[in-house]
């Protein structure tokens, strides 16, 4: 299902019909405003049958770049969608004249919640990309959640190892480390590479090149004024950890504004959805989410153009999950998949609720669910339904001439 047919509609189309168009078509696009969708399936597994990469997108206004979660095999996508090179002929033989530096007008990184499935690929882009020039112009922004202060409830009964991450400066053990904290220890965990690369390679001073932001952060990216940050030492519900709110800004720069809001991933807070505004439309990203966010998504996507939204297959679930009861082995994982996900029962409507023309799903799963069950999705959702495939793009407003970066 990679090779997607062409869409009608909002400008949303596939990518290309054969890999050698890849880099022309996503290349000469006519929308100022795109989404490139790199990933398109969740869960932390690989599903036979399927070669779509786990959840990534990259928005691009004229030639600005940034980059929606980063899940495995999310890197392969993004090289193989704007990796064009330089190439020349020389005594009748082709050859790439230079190292690419497809990335050099990146500007930043958002992370929606730190599952693998959506941060998978980050160790990679870390150090690849920046040969690749993600900071060539000014740092990288990087943002994402920071530490919620406590483990998950125990579903599963699990007696194992708790891993802790720990940091010398400040003195902080912990098992759920934030994004800073995390971009802190991929570093040690590859520092030899990183170090090789920047002595042996000419690779640039990769800690001095990002700026890692945390959303909740009091002096970067504060919460509302009237959020009521969740003890890690009480008790925990979907109304504490995902209550209703308003969106607030956590970027700004003249291309974009984005704003966040959370979702109910189930216990897995902060999750967050972003709604990115440019001057040609706007879209939304639902992030992890079960179907009831106290009315938040609602909020965040009145208005916009575009929902890009998880789902996952119920026909999957109950064929799967069938008869299951509390206690047994596959409870923990159905218990995840009726609270954390949205189906294919509730997607449509949720959608609806929202008020968007244009539905578009993603984070797959089963990857691979045949595309007719997707679009079930369409019920109890008035506007255009697009099931997302890899390096899929979609087009925000009218199409046009794009302005540089």
């Amino acid at each position: 299902m990679l090779f997607a047919p062409l869409l009608s509609g909002l400008g949303a189309k596939s990518a290309f019909a054969a890999p050698s168009a890849s880099p022309k078509s996503l290349r000469t696009s006519p929308y100022n405003t795109r989404l490139v969708l790199l990933g398109t399936t969740g869960g932390m597994t690989w599903w036979p049958g399927s070669n779509r990469a786990s959840n990534s997108q990259a928005l691009l206004v004229g030639d600005a770049m940034y980059i929606i979660d980063l899940g495995f095999g999310a890197c392969a996508r993004l090289a193989e969608a704007f990796n064009y090179g330089h190439f020349v002929t020389i005594g009748g033989q082709r050859t790439q004249l230079e190292l690419s530096s497809f990335l050099s007008n990146m500007r930043a990184v958002f992370f929606t919640h730190l599952h693998m499935d959506h941060l998978g690929d980050y160790p990679t882009f870390l150090e690849i990309g920046a040969r690749a020039g993600y900071a060539e112009k000014q740092p990288l922004i990087i943002i994402g959640p920071g530490d919620r202060g406590r483990l998950d409830d125990n579903q599963s009964g699990y007696k194992g190892t708790i891993i802790q991450a720990q940091s010398c400066n400040p003195a902080v053990t912990t098992p759920t480390p934030g994004t800073k904290m995390m971009t802190d220890h991929i570093l040690q965990a590859f520092a030899q590479t990183f170090n090789d690369c920047a002595q042996d390679e000419g690779y640039p001073d990769i800690p001095k090149c990002i700026d890692v932001r945390e959303i909740g952060d009091p002096k970067v990216i504060p919460w509302p004024a009237d959020f009521i940050i969740p003890d890690p030492g009480k008790p925990w519900s979907a109304d504490i950890t995902c209550p209703a709110m308003e969106p607030f800004e956590i970027y700004k720069d003249d291309r974009l504004r984005v704003t966040a809001i959370l979702v109910d991933h189930y216990e897995v807070y902060p999750a967050f959805a972003f709604r990115f505004d440019t001057a040609d439309g706007s879209l939304v990203i639902s992030g992890d989410t079960g179907p009831d966010t106290r009315g938040n998504l609602q909020k965040l996507a009145r208005g916009a153009e575009v929902l890009v939204h998880e789902v996952i297959d119920d026909f999957w679930i109950k064929a799967s999950f069938k008869g299951v009861k509390e206690g047994e082995p596959a409870w923990p994982l159905y218990h995840h998949v009726v609270t954390a996900h949205t189906s294919t029962a509730d997607v449509g409507r949720v959608a609806q609720q929202c008020e968007v023309k244009t539905l578009v799903l993603t984070h797959i799963a089963p990857a691979n669910t045949p595309v007719a069950r997707l679009r079930l999705a369409q019920q109890n959702f008035s506007g255009k339904l697009i099931v997302g495939e890899d390096l899929m793009e979609i087009g925000i407003g009218k199409p046009h001439g794009r302005s540089k970066a």
